[in-house]
């Protein structure tokens, strides 16, 4: 998967729920429904298959751009693209600890970028120390993830009842009914129907390749080519169809639908209006236009969300804290590993976390900040993916800024001013790719929980259970890391296996680090973030009171800019099938949505086959945002 990836299907990395992950689980699936029918014995049960697809959900976006690109790139290019124009290499080159970073090099540095002659070979001594303490690193942050799913399960799963889309689309199609050999799912006509519409529509622009004259069908094409522009200083509306997240998205329940389309339309209209009027809130010369004020106010939602999120689970969190004290062990029911682990493992993280930030250069007070706002966007996508199966979301939204870990917000609000230059870089370092990824592409604290729901009652405590997510995820780092130093030495980095977009964000830094350019905490900025805040709690507030109140505060949170249109016509479909037929009817639909994802993923593996093949030097776009 790694080789494929890295090689041919760098752009099926974009979220949480990577089709990198998804295509090869149809791909088994395919195959073990042949082996129940040919050899019985070869094949895998369900349980085995669920665990085989976990394993591969957990790393399926440690490749290229998932992670391993960039953790090569922005180990390497602080000595190979340091100049005395960007003055990355005077100011804050010596503020990167030498077991994160590179020296400068010609063979080791220089060549990981332009490539190697074949005569010279590949130097991987020089890159252990770096990759290590990054890996271990963002083994933390998954392993955090981990524990605290471990505390958090049964509350999401017994006591809220989030839905879990994302587990239960490969759980259905495993299904199985006495006497048949093959998935329930197959069995089912609807399934085929969806099936060929999107299998269909993709083999036909497959052919395209070939014979130019056929037309290509747009349906499903990037999002900025489906742009409708709206008027001067308003965004453009994107008529997006994304299969994946649409037939996802149907498992959501309704009000979480309607919530988040509407929202996108009601962002548009202040987005342009804040435009066309220009109205800014801010300090003299830090003010923050429509972009940065949407942003703060949808993170302001998100900490209100998470905080009331812990305020409801308290009883269940003092309850497994009294499991894991108490003396006797048989009150400990924690799964797949007790509670008193969790939690001492769950500690054991974060401070191993706080010890590398600090290590790196990180004061401690800005420490415990950081460290809160990481749990604050983690915690917020792992729950709202549970309960939505949105495999978008991302704190601050889909506009990018805001969507790291924290550090655009901690910088917005309390400035630069007071942050030494050491925090300054840290918060680089930890906010960007190469510390586990971005929290859209961050699949290990999103996928565990969905792991257990998949489990049902195979989940107990194994050490193969728990296991498989430090096997799995070790490996996973081993096998991109080595896959993509080797091409990039072997081909140049900079032809595609290296990525410096974080270097970008490392040059912008200059100014503040080295003091010319100041931030200051803004009271302006402030207010709006707690009238995030304060319309989240209002939402909340009025949702508990009126149980049909239809607009939920997750919306505000995790605003969507892309994939409204397709919410919208999820939205519209499931609506009209409950009030036409009910729940009988939304249950006999399912299999048209799962067949339009899976149809899909056969459409994207049979692309990257054909370009592979036939097209290996310039290859077709098919999935992407």
């Amino acid at each position: 998967m790694t080789f494929y990836i890295t090689h041919f299907g760098w752009n099926l990395i974009k979220n949480y729920m990577p089709v990198s992950a998804l295509i090869p689980f149809v791909v088994w699936l395919g195959i073990n429904s042949v082996l129940r029918v040919l050899a019985p014995r070869s094949a895998l049960t369900k349980t085995e298959m669920l665990t085989v697809f976990f394993m591969v959900w957990l790393v399926g976006n440690l490749p290229t751009t998932g992670w391993a690109g960039y953790l090569l790139g922005d180990i390497s290019a602080p000595a190979q693209l340091s100049s005395p124009e960007n003055r990355v290499g005077e100011v804050i080159g010596p503020l990167l600890p030498d077991w994160l970073f590179l020296a400068p090099n010609p063979v080791v540095v220089g060549g990981v970028w332009v490539g190697l002659p074949d005569d010279v070979s590949i130097p991987w001594q020089p890159w252990v120390r770096p990759v290590f303490w990054w890996s271990v690193g963002s083994m933390s942050i998954v392993l955090a993830g981990f524990f605290g799913s471990v505390l958090l399960f049964k509350q999401w799963n017994e006591i809220e009842r989030l839905t879990f889309p994302m587990s239960a689309f490969p759980t259905d199609m495993l299904a199985e009914e006495p006497g048949r050999r093959f998935p329930a799912v197959f069995y089912t006509p609807v399934f085929w129907i969806g099936f060929v519409f999107a299998a269909g529509i993709l083999c036909w622009n497959v052919a395209g390749y070939f014979v130019h004259t056929i037309p290509h069908i747009r349906l499903f094409d990037h999002w900025r080519s489906m742009a409708v522009p709206l008027g001067r200083d308003f965004p453009d509306y994107y008529l997006r169809i994304q299969p994946v997240i649409m037939g996802l998205s149907y498992l959501c329940p309704l009000d979480l639908l309607f919530s988040f389309w509407f929202y996108n339309v009601v962002n548009i209209i202040k987005e342009g209006i804040i435009n066309r009027t220009g109205f800014s809130v801010g300090l003299q010369g830090q003010q923050a236009g429509s972009i940065e004020i949407l942003m703060l106010e949808s993170h302001g939602a998100l900490v209100l969300l998470v905080g009331w999120s812990l305020w409801i689970s308290r009883a269940h969190l003092k309850d497994t804290l009294n499991r894991a004290l108490s003396t006797n062990r048989s009150q400990d029911d924690g799964v797949p590993i007790g509670y008193r682990t969790a939690w001492l493992g769950l500690a054991a993280s974060v401070l191993f976390l706080g010890g590398w930030c600090v290590s790196a250069g990180m004061d401690l007070w800005a420490t415990c900040v950081q460290l809160a706002l990481i749990f604050v966007a983690l915690f917020g996508v792992a729950k709202y993916a549970a309960a939505t199966g949105f495999t978008f979301l991302s704190p601050g939204g889909n506009a990018g800024l805001g969507a790291d870990k924290g550090a655009t917000v901690m910088r917005l609000l309390g400035g630069t001013a007071n942050l030494s230059p050491g925090t300054l870089t840290t918060m680089w370092m930890v906010n960007r790719n190469a510390l586990a990824g971005m929290p859209i592409r961050l699949t290990g604290t999103m996928s565990i929980p969905h792991y257990f729901k998949m489990l049902g009652n195979h989940l107990r405590r194994h050490p193969l259970i728990w296991g498989a997510i430090p096997v799995a995820y070790i490996a996973g780092c081993l096998f991109t890391v080595s896959d993509s130093m080797y091409r990039s030495y072997a081909d140049g980095g900079m032809n595609g296996p290296l990525y410096d977009g974080d270097w970008s964000h490392l040059v912008q830094l200059v100014p503040f680090v080295e003091g010319t350019r100041l931030q200051y905490a803004d009271p302006g900025k402030w207010a709006v973030w707690g009238a995030g805040m304060v319309q989240a709690f209002v939402l909340i507030h009025i949702r508990n009171r009126w149980s049909w109140w239809p607009f939920h505060p997750a919306a505000i949170a995790f605003p969507t800019r892309r994939y409204g249109f397709s919410l919208l016509v999820v939205w519209i479909s499931k609506l009209l099938v409950m009030r036409l037929g009910g729940v009988r009817l939304y249950r006999r639909s399912l299999p048209l949505w799962y067949g339009f994802i899976v149809g899909y993923l056969f459409g994207v593996a049979l692309s990257t086959v054909v370009d592979f093949i036939w097209f290996p030097d310039l290859g077709h776009w098919v999935h992407g945002w």
